[in-house]
């Protein structure tokens, strides 16, 4: 009888967690996990902090060691999308072109990045936060006495500016909301962490839209809807 084949899309937690729990259920099939990092799944949480100051290596965010999937069987086809789903014929399409077929199928892909529709995106110097690669490009353009700035005043942009702040760069938050962390705590908790990060250095504005991106060869101001424009050497 020929093995059957379970195909997980998407490296994210949810596939470091379902891949092994298969084992533990009894399936005795083939098991691959398709991703289009080309990284072993991965803790995203840290990225803003330890990994961003250097405090942690690729090694550390590991959900689990290479060794646990040898050990269980589960395989890895790595740095590849999949471009479409034949339900029919059971069939996967990759980016490269090869053809992929399952018996069972989980979507496990987890979210992306909003971009932002503003003039000056493509800028050097710009950069969104969600993968082991963005970090490492960030990391790339981080120094004492420069300046980043910071679009977004939830968890993530306070983390990020805390980092940064650690590394001696001048940090600016833009938040397009009243207050910092509108959308998930109430008033008092953002009051408080508007004071923490104020009293580290970091400049918060809140009420004001980001209307475009500016500069040469590499990004130099981010402009404001309210004509405010502010330095920048990173966004």
């Amino acid at each position: 009888m020929k093995e059957k084949t379970c195909i997980i899309v998407g490296g994210s937690h949810a596939a470091a967690q379902l891949a092994p729990s298969l084992r533990q259920e009894g399936w005795k099939g083939h098991i691959l996990i398709v991703g289009d990092e080309p990284f072993l799944p991965y803790h995203r949480p840290p990225l803003s902090k330890d990994f961003l100051t250097g405090k942690k290596g690729m090694d550390e965010l590991l959900i689990r060691q290479p060794a646990i999937y040898e050990k269980t069987d589960i395989h890895f086809t790595l740095g590849v999308r999949v471009e479409s789903i034949n339900r029919e014929n059971k069939t996967l399409t990759l980016d490269n072109g090869e053809s992929l077929h399952y018996d069972k199928l989980a979507l496990t892909t987890g979210s992306r990045v909003r971009k932002l529709p503003l003039a000056g995106v493509e800028l050097p110097g710009v950069f969104y936060m969600r993968t082991i690669s963005d970090v490492e490009q960030i990391k790339g353009f981080v120094g004492a006495g420069k300046k980043a700035v910071i679009v977004g005043g939830g968890y993530i942009g306070l983390e990020t500016a805390a980092s940064l702040r650690q590394q001696g760069m001048q940090v600016t938050i833009l938040e397009m909301m009243p207050r910092i962390l509108q959308r998930v705590t109430t008033p008092e908790l953002s009051e408080f962490f508007t004071r923490v990060h104020t009293e580290e250095g970091v400049q918060i504005h809140t009420e004001v839209t980001v209307k475009a991106l500016a500069g040469n060869q590499h990004v130099e101001h981010v402009i404001c809807d309210d004509g405010t424009e502010i330095e920048a050497d990173l966004v």
